[in-house]
């Protein structure tokens, strides 16, 4: 799908001065080892010779010159995952009920400067893959609050696309407000700016995250950062005009670019697709049109598709005939999970339903909330009759 997205500030936040971005921050991130109901000495020992090459320091300067870390032990005070913040943001871990019984954790903090961003994160990520074997304990990446068991913290690639490594959080604007503020976590252990979009309409959250995806890799390997910066990856394709932006007191810590940006948005219907179980199944359209031979006659007759249903919606669907259309979310991994949304409202190109998926990678969402989205970012559909007949799941032989 291809969306055009315009990302600017109010004319307040406009008249603003706006510095050139500073120099490239150090890189900085923290990790957390959790283990049940204590590490042994062998585990701590094995794990400080895995960090050896990191050098261990009391405190890291402001600007830091060579890798170092600070290593501490917490217990309970500490604060150990609940059940409600392990299925934010572990789910999947196994063994979950032994993450809360955990007495004791293993804290670091990395800093190292840009150039030796990625030998001191791959370090650190294999020092506690081998505790958390060991320990059959558990990861947390405290700059994005995501929990790991051992075999997850293990698949993590550092050399892996850095849109794995940060989430992208959405913060009230202010009292009152009912926009957001989009602000990346993560980013900063590559040496790279955080970012943040403020004054985003809840509806937009989505492209909003696909834009600050593109715009991070696009910075990422830059030695310089201007205040524009063409963008042209898998994600969006645009200009995005950067400027520093004074964090808050709830911000990541370290300097702030705001983004604005203005291009399309591209998004891939492409082959990463989560299985929809609670969504409705539909056979293939009856003949004579058959089913589609490629993903591109699929969405090319979803979109078709839509118009015609578009139509009929605003002269009124008969009784007992229900429409789910199904959309891409981001999730906190940096991904898409497709979800079905029963339709109860369509007008002027957005929709509004239930939402009758559980979501299993998406924040903030749940079975039965009430969801709106955009027409132009439905990926699918079905329309199911008071008869039983049903039509559309176009895309769901290539998924």
């Amino acid at each position: 799908m291809l969306l055009t997205v315009l990302l600017a500030t109010s004319p307040a936040l406009a008249a603003e001065a706006e510095p050139s971005p500073p120099i490239l921050p150090d890189a900085r991130f923290a990790l957390a080892l959790y283990c049940n109901p204590r590490c042994d000495d062998e585990v701590l020992d094995k794990l400080d010779d895995a960090l050896a090459g990191i050098p261990s320091d009391e405190s890291f300067s402001e600007q830091v010159a060579s890798p170092a870390r600070i290593m501490g032990i917490g217990g309970v005070d500490f604060g150990v995952p609940d059940a409600d913040f392990i299925e934010t943001f572990g789910p999947g871990i196994e063994n979950p009920e032994g993450l809360q019984k955990s007495e004791m954790v293993v804290l670091a903090w990395f800093a190292s400067p840009r150039e030796a961003s990625l030998t001191t994160l791959q370090v650190a990520h294999a020092a506690f893959a081998e505790a958390a074997a060991r320990s059959h304990g558990w990861v947390e990446d405290l700059d994005t609050q995501l929990l790991f068991d051992a075999a997850g913290w293990r698949a993590r690639n550092p050399r892996g696309p850095i849109t794995d490594w940060f989430v992208v959080e959405e913060l009230p604007m202010a009292e009152g407000d009912p926009n957001l503020r989009l602000v990346t976590r993560g980013l900063r252990r590559f040496g790279d700016f955080e970012l943040v979009v403020e004054g985003v309409a809840p509806e937009a959250a989505t492209d909003v995250g696909w834009v600050l995806d593109a715009v991070s890799e696009t910075l990422h390997p830059l030695a310089d950062v201007g205040p524009e910066v063409p963008v042209d990856t898998d994600d969006a394709r645009g200009l995005a005009r950067l400027s520093v932006a004074t964090p808050r007191e709830e911000d990541p810590q370290g300097p702030l670019l705001r983004v604005r940006f203005a291009g399309e948005v591209l998004v891939d219907a492409g082959p990463v697709i989560a299985a929809a179980a609670d969504a409705p199944s539909a056979p293939p359209p009856p003949a004579p049109q058959g089913p589609p031979a490629t993903l591109e006659e699929a969405t090319a007759r979803v979109r078709k598709d839509l118009v015609d249903l578009e139509a009929a919606w605003a002269t009124g669907l008969p009784p007992g005939d229900v429409l789910a259309v199904n959309v891409p979310f981001r999730t906190r991994f940096g991904g898409m999970e497709y979800l079905w949304i029963e339709v109860a409202r369509w007008q002027d190109g957005s929709l509004s339903g239930t939402l009758v998926t559980e979501p299993t990678e998406v924040p903030g969402v749940r079975k039965g909330d009430m969801l709106n989205v955009r027409q132009a970012d439905v990926y699918d559909y079905v329309y199911r009759r008071a008869d039983g007949s049903r039509s559309g799941s176009l895309t769901k032989a290539f998924r």
